[in-house]
């Protein structure tokens, strides 16, 4: 009889462990039931929601301390987020994706390390839709940031999305969209970092989207999108027979301050965050003799170039982290053996105009001199004698006017003049 009411008892006991998804836990002097948690989904702001979650706890748990383990992914992403947290609330960024679905389950830590736990509770998030896709950012000349999105083919023929860059803790919004069919399908920002005045590094580049339905964000890690600008203070000398390349890392956003770049002598510290890739060129042939591309170090050593030849090299790098995707920008080329040619290029440029200056201008002073200075020749004989010849025509001419100008007088007395 007594076996009868025992096996009644725990029919009905695990009835009820069945029925409220309870755990019952038996652990030496630890007798208690851990409880399912009821999880509640509200609105957390911009874009995200808070996960939070209540759970009745036990009053015998021992030593033990209470903890939450939540677990959620992104419908279109296939990586689960795991967390470990004595809180009772979470907050989960939407972004672009469409629906979030996930689990919280009470257990019971030490420290946080998990020993006994409920049976988990489900949620599911489906988000507003979102009617662009592969947006992408690039941002290059440390200031100046260009992004752009596709619509999907769902999208209504009214919907249309603005966007504004978060900087300094506010949003600048876009003044020059690419646009396509009346639509922004993209846009581009100047100078929007230039006066960054923050000491820590600019990690982050979250961009907000706009329309009439929804509004979400798009953040990228800095070293994904940003192109670098070439290192500087490319150096070239010989040592020991080998040709020794030194150069200082670019400047970045990600890496230091905006204002002064990097600092301008060798930084240890910063060594290691870019990746370079050197190119030797053979100046006559125009021919690549060398391409180094997995150096992470300020400098690099060449032994087998030819004394008697001329090369250039060109330096560019980027981010070492993994998210980076592209190549910074060439430096200018950097001549090697440079003072072997017998006719440098300087001579042409600066040199021949020079002499070309020099003759022109004492030509120029030689016959102008002589110009002023030569006195006229005198008129020759035939033009003396014809010059006499009109001036005496011209002077008889003159006599004949002036005599049929004259007035007949008449002689009236005659006085003679004599001398003694």
């Amino acid at each position: 009889m007594a076996n009868q009411e025992g096996e009644h008892i725990l029919i009905i006991l695990l009835t009820f462990m069945v029925t409220c998804h309870h755990v019952y836990v038996t652990d030496g002097s630890i007798n208690f039931i851990i409880k399912q948690p009821n999880v509640t989904i509200s609105n957390g702001g911009f874009n995200s929601i808070n996960i939070s979650w209540e759970a009745e706890e036990s009053a015998e748990k021992g030593n033990f301390t209470v903890c939450y383990y939540l677990s959620f992914r992104y419908l279109d992403k296939e990586n689960e987020q795991i967390l470990t947290t004595t809180s009772n609330y979470h907050t989960i960024k939407l972004r672009m994706h469409p629906r979030v679905i996930g689990s919280v389950t009470n257990a019971l830590c030490d420290g946080y390390d998990i020993h006994f736990q409920s049976k988990p509770t489900k949620f599911v998030y489906n988000a507003p839709p979102v009617y662009i896709n592969n947006v992408s950012c690039v941002l290059f000349d440390k200031t100046n940031l260009n992004c752009s999105w596709d619509f999907r083919t769902d999208a209504p023929d009214d919907i249309n999305y603005s966007c504004a860059l978060r900087s300094n803790f506010k949003w600048l919004l876009c003044t020059n969209y690419i646009k396509r069919h009346q639509k922004n399908i993209g846009c581009s920002m100047k100078d929007v970092y230039s006066d960054y005045k923050d000491d820590s590094l600019l990690n982050k580049i979250r961009i907000r989207f706009f329309s009439a339905l929804y509004n979400f964000s798009k953040t990228f890690r800095t070293e994904a999108v940003e192109i670098l600008t070439p290192p500087r203070h490319i150096k070239v000398f010989s040592e020991n027979g080998n040709t020794i390349i030194k150069w200082l890392p670019p400047a970045s956003v990600a890496s230091t301050g905006l204002q002064d770049g990097i600092t301008p002598t060798y930084n240890p510290k910063e060594e290691h965050n870019f990746i370079y890739e050197i190119r030797v060129v053979e100046n006559k042939s125009k021919v690549l003799f060398r391409e180094t591309n997995d150096t992470d170090k300020g400098e690099q050593i060449f032994t087998d170039l030819a004394k008697d030849k001329k090369y250039y090299i060109q330096i560019r790098a980027r981010h070492r982290h993994r998210v980076s995707k592209f190549w910074g920008e060439w430096s200018k080329p950097v001549f090697i053996n440079e003072d072997n040619n017998i006719f440098p290029a300087w001579i042409f440029i600066v040199i021949l105009p020079a002499l070309f200056a020099a003759l022109a201008f004492y030509l120029c002073k030689r016959y102008m001199k002589k110009l002023l200075i030569t006195p006229i020749p005198h008129p020759s004989q035939n033009i003396k004698t014809w010059l006499y010849m009109d001036r005496s025509n011209d002077i008889r001419l003159q006599t004949n006017i002036a005599t049929q100008n004259e007035q007949s007088v008449p002689l009236t007395e005659i006085e003679i003049v004599t001398t003694a």
